[in-house]
């Protein structure tokens, strides 16, 4: 997205590879600026001579010049330049020497997003007029002091407050840069709204904030995130979208400025902003193609008169936000999208065996019942649920004749059962999405003391989501109709579960398991079905 307050300004790109060229001119030329190109450093210089560059973006290693000697010579003849250099083997130490010749930054290559070039280039020719500026305003302050002989004590004055608004703007500069750097890399939706919110309130002083998403389903807007606030329990948690104040900045898409909160007609919204002594506030949307996603909500205190500079970084803000709250969207699409997936192909192979409908359901959800009670983390949890649906995938291979056979099965048939095993950890392994759980479906067959199948392994050297899956998948067998026999009782099914204790299941999990039992947070499958159908009709 293309900054309103860009300032157009002419580039050079070296680099010895033609492609990388051409690409970053045509780019760099998209977004408005002159932009020349050369090989290599010696050509570069070359070019120097004649033209006065605001930025000169050069790879490090070429042939004839590289870029950090470049960078010398440019220093040299356009001090004021800026010069960024671009590598693929980024380091401590050449960072140092690109510092200590004068480099403003450098970006690593291959790029991820060319934004970020973009935004560096941005940073640099900011960085350029600021320095220009205070340049001209202390000269001038000079030339003042010269013909109209200010006193020094007026000139240091206004040199301190020169000073000290150019190191403000430099430090909300600074500040956009480290948000941006921070919230690219962050996909969890919570904890990036959460770090945009905390940095909007570091860069505005003495404020408080509030970040409303934007749910489309509902055509909501949801308080997710509040930070300096003492009480808002008046301000409800979510408005309709052309609802209030939010509403009316939902609809126009424009920044909105209250320098007074008496401009603001939401009684709901004066009230908070009175409780809270709020003496100014702005609602700045999250715009991403014609759509708002959220707004940020900053409200200030003290008698505080909103700047335009205060307007402009919250714009820069937002603008960057926006871009990694869809991505955090787009991602949480693709992980619901990847889950329901799993859950279908789960379905599926319960299928095939008229009499484990929900086998591969009920065993994920007693597995992670016990994990959540053994308090895994988030990672295992999510291992243990997607090897829970599809523990049994294997059986894909094997025939409805075998699998449904209602009589004893043959040694040759018992070992096509067994198979299942290894035909599921091949499965599991060519999904690059899956390959951390085949481990786990693999060993789910295993017994605590080695008599289990498919390697014998026994005790700790058995995975421990395996360990859990064993158990919660003897039960439901245990507990459910199949084809050569009726489900059987609770009181029978824990006896034999007791029984094998230490021989086939691991005793402290089976501990775990039964204190869940007798806590009737695990039931049979008829019971839990029906809980589970009212859990999800409230």
């Amino acid at each position: 997205m293309k900054s309103i307050d860009k300032i157009a300004g002419k580039i050079l790109v070296v680099d010895d590879e033609p492609n990388i060229r051409e690409i970053l001119k045509t780019f760099i030329e998209h977004e408005g600026y002159t932009v020349h190109t050369a090989v290599d450093g010696v050509e570069a210089l070359e070019l120097a001579e004649f033209e006065n560059f605001d930025v000169v973006l050069s790879d490090i290693l070429m042939p004839r010049m590289d870029g950090l000697a470049l960078a010398d010579k440019i220093r040299e003849i356009q001090p004021d330049t800026i010069v960024i250099l671009m590598t693929g083997y980024a380091s401590v130490n050449t960072a140092v020497e690109a510092i200590k010749k004068g480099v403003f930054d450098y970006i690593q290559k291959p790029f991820q997003n060319l934004q970020i070039v973009l935004q560096t280039i941005e940073r640099g020719i900011e960085k350029k007029r600021l320095v220009q500026e205070r340049k001209a305003l202390i000269d001038n302050l000079r030339r003042a002091n010269n013909e109209l002989s200010f006193s020094r004590n007026l000139l240091d004055k206004k040199i301190k407050e020169i000073d000290s608004e150019l190191s403000s703007r430099v430090e909300r500069i600074t500040t956009l840069y480290e948000i941006s750097r921070t919230i690219s890399s962050i996909a969890n939706l919570d904890e990036l709204l959460q770090n945009i919110m905390n940095s909007v309130i570091r860069a505005m002083k003495n404020a408080a904030g509030i970040f409303w998403l934007v749910e489309f389903d509902s055509e909501q807007l949801r308080r997710v995130v509040t930070i300096g606030m003492k009480d808002i329990g008046n301000l409800p948690e979510s408005f309709d979208i052309g609802e209030g104040e939010l509403g009316a900045t939902v609809n126009s898409g424009l920044v909105r400025v209250f320098k007074s909160v008496e401009e603001l007609s939401d009684p709901v919204f004066k009230k908070v902003c009175d409780k809270e002594e709020i003496s100014s506030l702005i609602m700045v949307p999250l715009c991403y193609e014609d759509k708002i996603l959220g707004i940020i909500n900053v409200f200030f205190r003290r008698n505080y008169n909103i700047t335009d500079d205060d307007v402009s970084l919250l714009k820069a803000i937002a603008d960057q936000a926006s871009v990694s709250v869809k991505n955090a969207e787009l991602y949480i699409s693709q992980q619901k999208m990847f889950r329901e997936t799993i859950e279908a192909l789960a379905t599926a192979i319960d299928s095939r065996d008229h009499y484990a409908g929900g086998h591969s359901f009920m065993v994920k959800q007693y597995s992670m019942t016990i994990a959540e009670n053994m308090e895994l983390d988030k990672d295992q949890l999510e291992v243990l649920e997607f090897a829970g649906l599809l523990h049994d995938i294997g059986k894909i291979g094997i025939s409805d004749e075998i699998l449904n056979k209602p009589g004893k099965l043959t040694d040759e048939e018992m070992g096509v059962i067994k198979a299942h095993l290894i035909l599921g950890r091949t499965i599991i392994e060519s999904i690059d999405a899956l390959k951390h759980i085949a481990r786990i479906i693999y060993h789910h067959h295993e017994h605590y003391d080695g008599s289990g199948y498919p390697e014998g392994i026994k005790e700790k050297d058995i995975p421990l989501l395996s360990r859990i899956l064993i158990v919660a998948d003897i039960f439901h067998s245990l507990t459910s109709d199949r084809i050569y026999r009726k489900a059987m009782s609770l009181e029978k099914a824990l006896s034999i579960m007791r029984e094998e204790m230490g021989s086939t299941i691991d005793p402290e999990i089976a501990e775990i398991f039964f204190k869940l039992v007798k806590e009737e947070k695990i039931l049979p499958p008829s019971s839990a079905a029906v809980q589970i159908a009212e859990r999800d009709s409230e």
